[in-house]
């Protein structure tokens, strides 16, 4: 096993940094290849792995890429970008003006809106305080035709308390402790100083005082609540506006937020840093005048596949989606690294998501040739693609400006289609994390939810040890049983015997496949 893994010549040419989960799955195959065939399909053929490298003048690696792409979907094989970072030596003015520079200007762009968005969340919570406001008073003339001891309380509180010292009943209560509550005692119909003395037994100047406030008091409920109703709605149309600007603000900003992540530098993922890039690099020689760059892309290709077996057809493959799966590829197998790209994302992916994702994932997009997964078939081969381009300027009068375009490597991988979903889901859950930086970062209300969810199951109850326990045991059990299991029954839904099958008949028969892909860059090179 240790020399399989240690087999890639490529390796030692160069590593590429591993920064995805399915870097790790394809290792653990590797390692578990024969040992787990059945449950799954997973394998490089060592003589399928092909460095290219070309080297030409400037925008002919663009040109070969380009070709590329393009061409392998009239191939029938669906492509897709895993993983892309670039670094510019500042020196290269006329590409680092281009590149980091428009990123440093659409990063302005973004502060700046940013800036424009807590400001219109700043009024947006300041029209909604008001707008409580209002709304509390409204409530109380609501409840105040029940209990009218509720508006005669709102009218010391917030109407009369403001007449000043000496005038409002508030300060008055040094003269007569109990005049508020005398006042929240009276009905409207007591217009008479002497029925106030009488009915509250007062002294006849805090019955006359009573009197005036009663007055000011009924006059107070027929002018303000009409004014209430109508500054009320004025506010709330004041809410709703602030509340459409800050998520149209948010609409607008998500394009410049998308568009500056794919300018990813190479120091701001686990790729290569900045310092491994100016300070151990034997190219980055500015003192020589010399202006580079690199730029990293991983591009993914598949297809479905079918071995041609002596006697037998070959299978239909292209004659359109069925309508369920042979094998439902949704397996333990992909659940259990579903859980490890969560994880390393920290993301969310729910088993409807993956059901909804699959359907979607089965029917053909206008935008390309075929669709990424077909449920009739059950194997297909990939092709890893790391291609790394180095831009050099060397000084003139001699200089020149040149690609180096290195494809290091291709590597074939032929895999069941559990497999091929685990990199489907790893690829959504890119798009996720994207999803969630870009809401975290300006502040949306799947944030706010999320958040809140977060605090309900942690304040939630716990389950009992012993369920817990129970379940865990069922499960370890499982496991300690399974290395028995396969010497009784069929391990998994795909083909168990690698050494003679899978090594000698898919193995090989992917090699037709491979050569289509490796011919599409030396074509685009010219080489023969």
């Amino acid at each position: 096993m240790e020399e399989k893994k240690a087999m890639p010549f490529f390796e030692d040419v160069l590593e590429m940094p591993k920064s995805l989960v399915v870097d790790e799955l394809q290792d653990w195959a590797y390692a578990e290849a024969e040992a787990r065939t059945g449950k799954y399909i997973m394998g490089s053929p060592f003589e399928m792995q092909l460095i290219l490298d070309y080297t030409g003048l400037r925008g002919s690696a663009s040109n070969v890429f380009w070709t590329f792409t393009h061409r392998v979907g009239k191939l029938r094989f669906a492509i897709a970008k895993a993983d892309e970072w670039v670094e510019v030596n500042p020196t290269y003015t006329e590409l680092y003006n281009q590149i980091i520079g428009q990123k440093q200007r659409i990063e302005g762009a973004i502060k700046a809106s940013l800036g424009s968005i807590a400001q219109s969340v700043a009024d947006y919570e300041l029209v909604r305080h008001d707008a409580r406001r209002y709304r509390e008073i409204l409530d109380y003339f609501v409840k105040g035709k029940k209990d009218e001891h509720v508006m005669r309380s709102l009218f010391v509180d917030r109407v009369d308390a403001f007449t000043g010292e000496g005038f409002s009943l508030v300060t008055m209560a040094k003269r007569w402790p109990t005049i508020i509550t005398d006042f929240i005692r009276m009905k409207e119909e007591w217009d008479d100083v002497n029925l106030i003395r009488k009915e509250l037994d007062v002294t006849q100047a805090e019955a006359t005082v009573l009197k005036t406030k009663n007055e000011l008091y009924k006059e107070w409920k027929t002018l303000f609540l009409p004014t209430v109703k109508e500054r009320y709605a004025r506010i709330q149309t004041l809410v709703k506006a602030r509340q459409r600007s800050i998520d149209e603000y948010k609409l607008w900003l998500k394009p410049y937020l998308a568009k500056y992540k794919s300018m990813k530098e190479a120091g701001e993922g686990p790729t290569l840093t900045a310092n491994q890039f100016y300070a151990t690099n034997a190219f980055a020689t500015p003192g020589f005048g010399t202006q580079d760059a690199l730029s990293y892309v991983r591009i993914w290709v598949w297809r479905p596949f079918q071995p041609v077996e002596a006697g037998k057809p070959e299978a239909m493959l292209g004659k359109g989606p069925g309508k369920k799966f042979i094998i439902d590829p949704y397996d333990d197998h992909a659940k259990e690294w579903k859980a490890k790209i969560e994880k390393h994302y920290n993301v969310k992916i729910s088993d409807e998501e993956v059901r909804e994702k699959l359907k979607g994932w089965t029917e053909q997009s206008p935008h390309s040739y075929c669709s990424w997964m077909e449920s009739e078939s059950i194997y297909y081969i990939l092709m890893d693609c790391h291609i790394l381009l180095s831009t050099l300027k060397s000084p003139p009068p001699e200089g020149v400006e040149m690609d180096n375009l290195m494809i290091i490597p291709i590597r074939n991988w032929v895999m069941s289609q559990n497999n091929l979903l685990i990199h489907l889901i790893e690829l959504y859950a890119k798009e996720k994390w994207m999803e969630k930086y870009m809401d975290e970062l300006i502040g949306t209300r799947n944030v706010e939810k999320e958040i809140y969810e977060e605090v309900e199951r942690e304040f939630e109850e716990k389950k009992p040890e012993k369920e817990k326990s129970n379940g865990e045991f069922r499960k370890n059990a499982r496991k300690r049983l399974e290395p028995l299991v396969r010497f009784f029954v069929k391990p998994g839904p795909y083909e168990p015997v690698f050494t003679e099958r899978v090594s000698k008949m898919y193995m090989r028969a992917s090699g037709f496949y491979f050569k289509q892909i490796t011919d599409v860059f030396k074509s685009a090179m010219g080489i023969e």
